[in-house]
C-alpha cells in the first residue's frame, strides 16, 4: 500500500514554529490575577471600665484582635485625666464584621472575660469606633429611614452619643438601601442601653457638603436590655 504524506511547505513550516514558539512564551508569561486589594481603616475601640490593677485588653474574631487568643488580645490605655474611660486603635478591613469582647488581665495573670455575649462591629469607612460599657450589652438598634436621594447622595444617622458621631457628620453612622428596598435605607448599630438619646438623619453629596433633614432632633430612650427599631420618614 501506497503511503502518502502531505508536504509542507518550507515557508509555511517556519511560520507553524513560530506560532507555536510565540504559544508557549505567551502561556508561561501570562499575566497571574491580582489579588484583591482590600482597604483598611482605624477603629477606635472605647470602653469604661473600673480596674484595680489589672490591664484592660481586646479580643476578637479577626487576626487584627487576636482571634479569641488572650495572649494576642490587644491592650488598652488611658490617662489620669480620661480614666474610667480607655481605649486603642485597631487597623482593620472595610466591610468585615468582627466579633469582639473585652477581658481583664490580673497582675497574676489571670484573665477574667465579659460575661455578655460577643459585641458586634461591621467596618465601614466612616466608622466612628465604639464607645462600650465593661459587662454591659448594647442596644442593637435598627434605624429605617425613608428618603429620597439624588444620584451619588448617601443616607446617614447621626446623634448626640458617641456611638452615634457625637453630632460629627464626618462621624455619622452610613445606612444602605438598594433597587428592591428605595426609597428605605436601613442600617443595624450599637446604642448605650438605658440612656436618652437625641438623633437626625443628613445626607452627604458626593462634593463632601451635608444636609441635615429639618425639624427638631428626634428623641428616643433605649431599653435596658434588648433589641430597638426605629421607623422614620425624612423631612
Amino acid at each position: 500500500m501506497l503511503s502518502i504524506r502531505t508536504r509542507v511547505p518550507a515557508a509555511w513550516r517556519s511560520v507553524l514554529m513560530l506560532g507555536v514558539l510565540l504559544a508557549g512564551l505567551l502561556a508561561g508569561t501570562a499575566p497571574h490575577a491580582r489579588a484583591a486589594t482590600t482597604e483598611n481603616v482605624s477603629v477606635t475601640f472605647g470602653v469604661q471600665a473600673v480596674m484595680e490593677g489589672e490591664t484592660l485588653l481586646l479580643s476578637g474574631s479577626s487576626p487584627e484582635l487576636g482571634a479569641w487568643d488572650p495572649a494576642k488580645a490587644v491592650p488598652l490605655g488611658t490617662t489620669p485625666s480620661a480614666y474610667p474611660h480607655w481605649s486603642t486603635s485597631v487597623q482593620l478591613p472595610v466591610g468585615v464584621t468582627v466579633q469582639y469582647k473585652y477581658l481583664k488581665r490580673s497582675p497574676a495573670g489571670t484573665v477574667t472575660w465579659e460575661s455578655i455575649p460577643n459585641r458586634t462591629l461591621t467596618v465601614s469607612r466612616d466608622t466612628p469606633g465604639n464607645d462600650d460599657r465593661w459587662n454591659v450589652s448594647p442596644v442593637a438598634t435598627a434605624f429605617h429611614a425613608t428618603a429620597t436621594t439624588t444620584w451619588g447622595q448617601g443616607l446617614y444617622v447621626c446623634g448626640n452619643v458617641p456611638d452615634l458621631g457625637a453630632w460629627d457628620p464626618a462621624r455619622a453612622l452610613p445606612l444602605t438601601t438598594d433597587s428592591a428596598a428605595y426609597p428605605m435605607w436601613s442600617g443595624t448599630h450599637q446604642l448605650p442601653p438605658g440612656t436618652a438619646v437625641q438623633y437626625k438623619y443628613l445626607k452627604k453629596n458626593p462634593d463632601g457638603s451635608v444636609t441635615w433633614e429639618n425639624g427638631d432632633n428626634r428623641t428616643v430612650v433605649t431599653p435596658s436590655t434588648g433589641t430597638l427599631t426605629l421607623d422614620d420618614t425624612w423631612r
